[in-house]
């Protein structure tokens, strides 16, 4: 073989080995990489198919309200059995969990009957009612001093006749219901720090609503759950003893529809028309009212798509709003702001828990809260244990220099 040829050919095979050598190298650089990857990654779904989704963040647990609004577990009120339930409700805010005057106002909506809505006529107790005695009340409890009658209602300008039954409207002279039928001030007005007192629930015991109407001053507000049975007629004997009155709107809490106020509750995932409708229902129980507090509602009133329309619908009925303040989240303040409508808003829960030593601690931080901004909203329940401090406590204001009102003296936006 010629000498040229050979070494082509030894020089071929060079070229051949090196490429052998060089895809070798390659194969082992790509099986150890991977056999690393294996080793030392965490990766337990390897070789399989894997799908990645991008999920949305979950939602923020509501804020915090007030430790001073919230019921607080005691000796005399254990906190509630371990359940499913009490778990998946613990990131909610307590001051949405029922308290036992609200949950016999939630029994009682749950007793409404047909279209009227008429609650059933044997009555639902709030718990404590039945220590009040049927006739005068208990002697130690000094009545208080009424000055006579509110006028009659309603003012037949002030009531239109609604698909579900009377509704408030704005008189052609202009004259609004959160002023005609609120309680006049004395003139001349005391000077002081002015205390405004709501006590809400009424109307579901027979016995702690007269218990109430009978024993508080007549500045205090009384404010009607709309589930009650013959609404109208407590409402006569309250103005006729000197009280004001408001009408309870149940709103959606945090954790409905576990946590579910009544059959017509304004809700946040409800047309507009739809909650306007159930407006119409509860404002129709009955008449007389200055203007309304919510019950509950802690998701409805952070909510601005679900709140603004109803308080607009307020506003264009002549009624002022009452926030109880257990939400620190309510945009009511804001909104009733830009559409001038009426609105108070509670300072302080009176009886978180009902103890006569707490309830007294409340009214004494009401007090100071009154002098340092001129003017305090307590809000209350309809308990007799509650009344009975109320009254109690009345008859000191004078002496330390308070002024009690009724809740409408404490609009404003107006």
């Amino acid at each position: 073989m010629p000498k040229g040829a050979l070494q082509r050919m030894h020089g071929e095979e060079r070229r051949g080995v090196s490429l052998l050598a060089m895809a070798t190298l390659a194969v082992a650089v790509l099986y150890g990489g991977t056999l690393a990857w294996l080793l030392l990654g965490d990766h337990r779904l390897a070789g399989e198919p894997v799908v990645r989704l991008a999920l949305a963040p979950e939602p923020a647990p509501p804020a915090a309200t007030d430790a001073l609004l919230r019921p607080g577990s005691t000796d005399e009120h254990p906190a509630a059995p371990h359940t499913e339930t009490a778990e998946a409700d613990q990131t909610l805010p307590q001051v949405d969990k029922p308290t036992p005057d609200e949950q016999a106002l939630l029994d009682a909506a749950r007793r409404v009957v047909g279209d009227d809505g008429d609650a059933s006529a044997d009555g639902v107790k709030i718990l404590g009612a039945e220590t009040v005695p049927t006739g005068n009340a208990a002697a130690d409890i000094p009545a208080a001093g009424i000055t006579g009658p509110l006028s009659a209602v309603p003012d037949p300008a002030l009531v239109a006749h609604g698909k579900q039954g009377p509704l408030p409207v704005i008189a052609r002279d202009g004259r609004q219901a959160w002023k005609v039928y609120a309680r006049p001030l004395p003139k001349p007005m005391p000077t002081g720090p002015r205390i405004a007192l709501v006590v809400s629930g009424m109307g579901i015991s027979d016995s702690a609503t007269a218990h109430a109407i009978e024993k508080l001053p007549p500045e205090v507000t009384l404010s009607f759950a709309p589930y009650g049975a013959n609404l109208q007629s407590w409402i006569g004997k309250a103005r006729a003893a000197g009280h004001e009155v408001l009408l309870e709107l149940p709103m959606e809490p945090f954790g409905y529809p576990q946590n579910d106020p009544g059959p017509y509750t304004l809700l946040t995932n409800l047309q507009t028309a739809e909650n306007v409708s159930r407006l119409e229902w509860l404002l129709s129980r009955f008449t007389g009212y200055a203007g309304v507090m919510n019950y509950q509602g802690a998701r409805f009133t952070s909510s601005q798509a679900a709140l603004s329309p109803v308080l607009g619908a307020l506003k264009e009925r002549g009624l002022m709003y009452v926030d109880n303040g257990a939400s620190q989240r309510s945009l009511a303040p804001r909104i009733a702001g830009e559409i001038s409508l009426p609105l108070s808003v509670g300072s302080r829960l009176v009886d978180p828990v009902q103890n006569p030593g707490v309830i007294d601690q409340s009214l004494a931080a009401l007090e100071a809260s009154a002098k340092e901004t001129g003017v305090a909203v307590g809000v209350a329940s309809a308990f007799p244990v509650t009344v009975d401090a109320l009254t109690r406590w009345a008859e000191t204001l004078k002496e330390k220099g308070f002024v009690l009102v009724p809740v409408t003296a404490t609009a404003g936006g107006s």
